[in-house]
């Protein structure tokens, strides 16, 4: 198939009109998100692996594995759809590169999907048991082991469904970016995708996440337990800001999913689904982003650089300094 080819053999369209202005939507969406969220990675990784604090800080560690995750997904992944959006086919038309790309699509997000998860639990032990990590051998078989295990599961799991399945691939479809794997399309194996892989570990961001914030109020203003609430209140603020992606985009269209597992009608929800099945990627986009903004050391640094604000601030200071000048509070800020 040539990069210029969009029809069949008998000349008729592969992709309607509707699909082909919702890939041309998706190709701007992407290429919008695509430069910002790399600049931010960067950006995120410089300053925390630069810094032996931020560097060593346990609540980092994962962070700065997810952002570098994040950055080959995006110069992968990300790619091979946008390029997609914009010719109607895969950067390489073959069966092994569609397999390539599949094992990158599903495996690596998986990977991200279940670190955070963990991140999101983690957050309850870093702050409200604390002692749990106190000497190197449980710092090792708490704070190191699980994202290892995490990590390793997805890798050889979608490995398997792509490269060792017990059903045969075919590579007729055309129309849908990636690839969608034949073991997926029986019941049970499609079942448990959606539910183990998917669901689960959206839910559990989610649910993890507000049940942190409700406790780290509680234990704040009602239990009025001694703690270092400054340094939580950080930890805290940095998931339940980067969780609000996710309860915002991916966690409704599970929920549709998990509706439609549940036995309601698959025509239900279908057109909202068709609609949102992009939302996940855009969550994976804003990561770093929003990862910048919720680290007080990272916005601080982003202030500095910004030289407009420093002016006006000296501005303000020196108009403030002159005998003439009142008390006028519009240069305060």
């Amino acid at each position: 198939m040539s990069d210029t080819n969009i029809t069949s053999d008998d000349d008729t369209p592969l992709f309607d009109i509707g699909t082909q202005q919702s890939y041309a939507i998706q190709f701007w969406i992407f290429l919008f998100l695509l430069i910002p969220s790399m600049i931010s990675a960067f950006f995120a990784l410089y300053h925390l692996l630069r810094e032996r604090a931020l560097r060593q800080a346990l609540h980092n560690h994962i962070i700065i594995i997810l952002l570098i995750i994040n950055l080959f997904y995006q110069m992968t992944d990300m790619c091979f759809f946008i390029h997609y959006f914009r010719s109607y086919q895969s950067f390489m038309p073959t069966p092994t590169f569609r397999l390539f790309w599949g094992y990158i699509d599903w495996s690596i997000y998986g990977v991200q999907s279940f670190l955070y998860a963990w991140v999101t639990i983690e957050r309850h032990i870093l702050i409200f048991h604390d002692h749990l990590l106190s000497t190197r051998k449980k710092r090792l078989l708490i704070h190191y082991l699980p994202p290892v295990i995490i990590t390793i599961y997805p890798l050889l799991y979608y490995a398997i469904v792509h490269f060792v399945p017990t059903c045969e691939n075919t590579f007729d479809n055309l129309t849908t970016p990636g690839f969608y794997p034949c073991q997926f399309s029986d019941a049970v194996f499609g079942t448990y995708e959606i539910v183990a892989d998917a669901i689960i570990p959206c839910f559990t961001i989610v649910i993890s996440s507000v049940a942190l914030l409700f406790r780290a109020v509680w234990q704040r203003y009602h239990m009025h337990r001694q703690i270092h609430w400054r340094q939580y209140r950080k930890m805290t603020l940095q998931v339940i800001i980067i969780s609000s992606i996710y309860l915002i985009l991916p966690f409704p269209y599970m929920i549709i999913n998990f509706l439609h597992v549940c036995g309601m009608p698959a025509e239900i929800g279908a057109e909202f689904l068709s609609r949102t099945m992009f939302f996940t990627y855009y969550t994976l986009f804003l990561f770093p982003i929003i990862s910048v903004g919720s680290l007080s050391e990272l916005r601080e640094k982003v202030k500095n650089i910004i030289p407009f604000r420093r002016q006006r601030r000296i501005v303000g200071t020196l108009n403030n300094t002159r005998p003439h000048v009142t008390d006028n509070r519009a240069f305060l800020r």
